[in-house]
């Protein structure tokens, strides 16, 4: 080879190694540029949830005439939103349900005795709209922090393959920060959300056909009689008008103890829309429509199953934000669509004389009773 050659070829390599080189660098310092530009709105949105919920604390505290320091206050609140639940082991599944309820309910119970030793004059439903402000925050700060963690690890190891991974989640991440975003207003004014649309539910299917009061048989849950075309049904919802889901399975327990046997379990909750699809449309199902970790539906699916009950469900679709937002025009319409799909399940699926059980799923927040 001509030597005039072999430095041609070797001075190609080098730039060849060097334009590599630059266009690699150039697309971290790109995807970095892009991803700190969504760290940054996810910074911002959960400072705007902290700041929401600082100023809900003192605004109760003020009504209540409840005297405070504003600093021990802020670093309160702060570590609450920072405390997580550690899951229980799961390598042996025995009993699992059992354990993660038992989790739950000692978070839940902890959560409430934090708040009113800051503000211990607050009323039930205060109370319970201040933890739902502080569950917002922090799976906002979580959401922010596991961000951040994941771009400093692919900064520090200039990992192209990390960085990327990481922006292909952010639209995703972005939706989920936006319907948390948007729950703010609600649970701070305690107007309905979304999310609310199967207590709606059931709450007309109590002012319809209701016989009596309702009665608190676990904590923060009611049940319900009422009379419909000869059946009797057990109507199960959160009390409302304060923030709170319930606790479904121990109400359903103790609403069918020493009683006759369901026909049909029917519950009513929202779901998350696919693209494409409408908001406020109604369909059926087959299940327990409860969502979260899963320890009410497991609960119901197994006393269902071991009786032998039917379980029918009827849902509300929405997106994210739509079901944590203040509840839409489309979704409020849709309780209406809701309620005939479920007069037409219980004609449909029962006998006059039999009981059947009606749950309203979801936050019951600016939903009474």
């Amino acid at each position: 080879m001509p030597q005039g050659g072999f430095y041609d070829l070797l001075l190609w390599l080098v730039l060849l190694t060097v334009f590599a080189y630059v266009s690699r660098e150039i697309d971290i310092l790109r995807t970095i540029k892009e991803i700190e530009a969504y760290i940054e709105g996810f910074k911002r949105a959960t400072q705007k949830a902290l700041d929401t919920t600082l100023e809900e604390f003192k605004s109760v505290a003020k009504r209540v005439r409840n005297p405070y320091d504003v600093k021990e206050l802020e670093q309160r609140v702060k570590d609450m939103v920072e405390s997580v639940l550690i899951e229980p082991v799961s390598r042996d599944p025995y009993g699992l349900m059992d354990k993660l309820k038992h989790l739950i309910l000692v978070e839940d119970a902890a959560l409430t005795d934090e708040i009113r030793s800051l503000v211990p004059m607050a009323s039930d439903v205060e109370v319970e709209n201040l933890k739902d402000l502080i569950e917002a925050t922090r799976q906002l700060n979580y959401i922010y922090k596991y961000v951040d963690h994941y771009y400093r690890l692919g900064k520090k190891f200039k990992s192209l393959w990390l960085l990327l991974q990481l922006q292909s989640l952010l639209p995703f991440l972005v939706e989920e920060v936006s319907a948390l975003e948007s729950s703010l207003e609600a649970f701070s004014k305690g107007f309905p959300i979304g999310d609310s649309v199967g207590c709606l539910v059931a709450a007309k299917f109590i002012h319809l056909y209701g016989k009596g009061e309702p009665v608190e048989v676990a904590k923060e849950t009611i049940v319900s009689k009422a009379e419909f075309k000869g059946r009797e049904v057990i109507v199960i919802k959160a009390k409302g008008p304060s923030g709170v889901t319930g606790r479904l399975d121990d109400a359903l327990t103790m609403a069918i103890k020493g009683g006759k046997r369901p026909k049909v379990i029917i519950t009513v909750d929202a779901a998350l829309k696919l693209e494409g699809e409408r908001t406020g449309t109604v369909i059926d199902g087959i299940g327990v429509a409860i969502g979260g970790l899963g320890v009410e539906k497991f609960n119901i699916e197994k006393i269902a199953t071991k009786l032998g009950i039917p379980l029918y469900a009827i849902l509300i679709k929405m997106s994210g934000p739509e079901a944590l937002s203040v509840m839409c025009k489309e979704v409020a319409l849709s309780a209406e669509r809701a309620l005939k799909r479920v007069e037409r399940v219980i004609e449909e699926r029962s006998e006059k004389g039999d009981t059947v059980v009606l749950i309203g799923v979801g936050n019951s927040i600016g939903v009474a009773p």
